[in-house]
């Protein structure tokens, strides 16, 4: 079964913090995920850009520039697992640093089982 993950952060808080800071937390992301990608349950996984960027389009074909959803949480991964029930896929959710890192920025995780 595959499931969605979704990382998120405070985008505003990360953007404000001092750049010694963010470089430190970004090094400590590349080796937390090494076990992450090791169970080779990762289909896919990939940053995604500042919300900032973000286009939203609403029925029926209204477009707006900026997320469809405001809130002080942005997402800033987007991960497939594939995993054999929701537990496995969290315990693996839990490898990944969205989940071990970064708690002062809001860094969090959320997981949605795919059809």
């Amino acid at each position: 079964m595959k499931f969605l993950c979704l990382g998120y952060l405070n985008m505003d808080k990360f953007d404000a913090a001092p750049e010694a800071v963010k470089s430190e937390i970004l090094a400590k992301c590349g080796p937390v995920c090494l076990p992450f990608r090791a169970t080779g349950k990762v289909a896919f996984e990939e940053g995604v850009q500042h919300y900032s960027e973000a286009v939203s389009i609403r029925a029926p074909g209204k477009i707006e520039r900026e997320p469809f959803i405001k809130s002080d949480s942005q997402i800033g991964s987007v991960i497939v697992i594939e995993a054999e029930n929701m537990d496995e896929a969290v315990k693996l959710a839990l490898l990944h640093p969205g989940a071990q890192l970064g708690e002062e920025f809001g860094f969090g995780m959320e997981i949605h089982p795919l059809q």
